[in-house]
């Protein structure tokens, strides 16, 4: 019995010995390497954002985080690939809106759902949209391309970066709040897009400022009307769709960084820690600023917040207009 009576004894303390020791190993996040997949080819903006973040959140975390272009399936490829991935926090992914949100409803078939697979870390960044003409056509503001459209369906067109893009949507929000008809014309980009309006085939196109910021500059485009909620500080002097009269009109797009679900409470602690700092850091605002992006850095919750309403609010323009991806 004595003997019974140490060996039950013996295993107790190491199992709490155990116990104790595992918040240990937990806390020493990260140890090793973490990779940063970056769904979207490289060289692009996106892309540029993911390599300007690993590297904060490498001095940070005091560990290399290596960036990995996974592309395919429209970025699909690449945050299934997360969503698979083990919780531990050695695997992020960037994700813009597209992919975290208006997939959802876009892609019935999706190999995660978006929602329960993942853990939104942060919001990491946000751009504004804004709608531009043909300098050397109407419409000129935002109360004309309403009279033109009203007085004369389906005269005008516009343009976007291709079929449920953040510019097809905001227009088709526009559309839908104002009664409006349109002829969409996509284009695999912003740029083939800009040329067919500076060229003057279309009439109209919401795009990043970032994207039509130097065509702006150059008198190429005229821009019309800024879809945020308040007016970008890279183009002072354009107002507001609300501002132009259409009232609670407050379109986006933004990234987040995200992590599969289930990763422990104290690694998402330490990540969102440092998001955040990154969030306010001088050198990654200008950063962003320079390419006509905010910097943020939110909280876990307020990034799950957002991932939250983007998909109810464009999974109801998806399934009104009936927009697909062909």
């Amino acid at each position: 019995m004595l003997v019974l009576k140490k060996l039950l004894l013996a295993t107790a303390t190491s199992m709490a010995g155990l116990t104790m020791s595992m918040p240990a190993v937990a806390s020493d996040y990260p140890n090793k390497p973490i990779r940063l997949i970056a769904p979207y080819a490289a060289g692009g903006l996106s892309d540029i954002l993911s390599r300007l973040l690993a590297q904060e959140l490498s001095d940070r975390l005091g560990q290399p985080v290596i960036v990995e272009n996974r592309t395919g399936a429209g970025g699909i490829i690449g945050i299934d690939y997360v969503a698979k991935s083990r919780p531990d926090g050695y695997t992020l992914a960037v994700a813009g809106q597209g992919l975290a949100s208006v997939n959802t409803t876009l892609h019935k078939d999706l190999p995660y759902n978006t929602l329960k697979d993942f853990t939104p870390l942060s919001l990491i960044a946000k751009f504004s949209m804004v709608l531009v003409g043909n300098p050397d056509k109407p419409p000129k503001s935002i109360a004309e391309l309403i009279k033109v459209a009203k007085e004369n369906p389906d005269s005008l067109n516009y343009g976007s970066a291709g079929n449920a893009s953040t510019a097809h949507l905001t227009m088709e929000m526009f559309k839908d709040q104002t009664g409006v008809k349109m002829l969409h014309v996509p284009y695999k980009g912003e740029a083939p897009a800009f040329t067919e309006l500076v060229g003057g085939r279309i009439d109209a196109l919401f795009a990043t400022v970032g994207g039509a910021l130097s065509l702006i500059q150059a008198g190429k485009l005229r821009p019309i009307a800024v879809a945020d909620t308040t007016r970008n500080a890279l183009l002072p002097d354009v107002p507001t769709i609300a501002e132009s009269g259409l009232k609670d009109f407050n379109v986006f797009g933004w990234y987040a960084v995200l992590a599969p679900a289930g990763v422990p409470q104290d690694v998402v602690d330490r990540l969102s820690k440092a998001l955040m700092d990154i969030g306010q850091s001088a050198k990654f605002r200008e950063a962003m600023n320079s390419r006509g992006m905010e910097a943020i850095g939110s909280s876990p919750e307020d990034a799950a917040k957002t991932v939250k309403e983007e998909t109810d609010r464009w999974g109801a323009i998806i399934n009104k207009v009936g927009i697909t991806t062909n």
